[in-house]
């Protein structure tokens, strides 16, 4: 098992060489798009051409632009297969929270949802990957804003519990939630459900964010746990270890 917290590469999670090579090939052809993307979201953003017409249309072009430079920044690391035993930086875990939450804010008031962030004063970066909490955050956040209907609350907050010794992540809506049975096969660690899913806006899914978000969350030493009511909504709980 990798050791937690530390990042892994392409050819340590059990795929042939032959996969590996494919994804990096097709990581390599994504980043020409993406490039081209992030320097158009870029000239907008800094209005090169003439003024947007308010605050909003350049809040949204900045969104666009770090959202793709960070799909550059995953494709980068795709492409060169960083080494497992490369240094993990502390992630700033107020900056990323608050860095995802922008992102999909304009999402959420597309469909009517409140999206809402409450992150303690004192809580501490941790020593894990910013890519895997930022990747485990991403899609917490936007299955619940799928899945909850216009005029519902989507909340994220954040805090530590020393006692514990962990930091505790919470992502929680007013959505449709789930019955016992399907929220017991979404969580089985050893069959997960992986189906194409339709959230209430819409939104075709294939059913892979919480198995993602399952790994990632286990790469950074921490734990889940998925409450879920039908009809009331549902709560990810992450529990992620605070440096010793």
């Amino acid at each position: 098992m990798a050791e937690p917290g530390r990042p892994i590469s392409i050819a340590s999670r059990r795929l042939t060489p032959e996969a590996s090579a494919q994804l990096r090939e097709i990581a390599h052809e994504l980043r020409n798009p993406l490039n081209a993307l992030s320097a158009i979201a870029q000239i907008l953003r800094d209005e090169r051409f003439g003024p947007l017409g308010g605050d909003r249309y350049r809040e949204y072009a900045a969104l666009a632009h770090d959202a793709t430079e960070r799909m550059v920044h995953l494709c980068n690391r795709l492409v060169m297969e960083e080494a497992a035993n490369t240094a993990v930086p502390a992630a700033p875990v107020t900056e990323t929270l608050s860095s995802v939450v922008r992102l999909f804010e304009p999402m959420a008031t597309e469909r009517g949802v409140s999206l809402q962030l409450d992150i303690a004063d004192d809580l501490p970066a941790l020593l894990v990957d910013p890519e895997h909490l930022a990747s485990v955050m991403n899609n917490l956040i936007a299955n619940a804003i799928k899945f909850t209907p216009s005029g519902g609350r989507v909340t994220v907050s954040a805090r530590s519990e020393p006692l514990e010794n962990v930091a505790i992540l919470v992502v929680s809506d007013t959505g449709v939630g789930m019955e016992p049975m399907d929220l017991a096969k979404t969580m089985d660690p050893v069959s997960p459900r992986e189906r194409p899913t339709t959230g209430v806006h819409g939104d075709l899914g294939s059913g892979l964010g919480l198995t993602l978000v399952r790994k990632n969350v286990q790469l950074m030493g921490g734990t889940i746990e998925l409450r879920s009511r039908k009809g009331v909504g549902t709560c990810a709980i992450v529990r992620i270890p605070l440096a010793r």
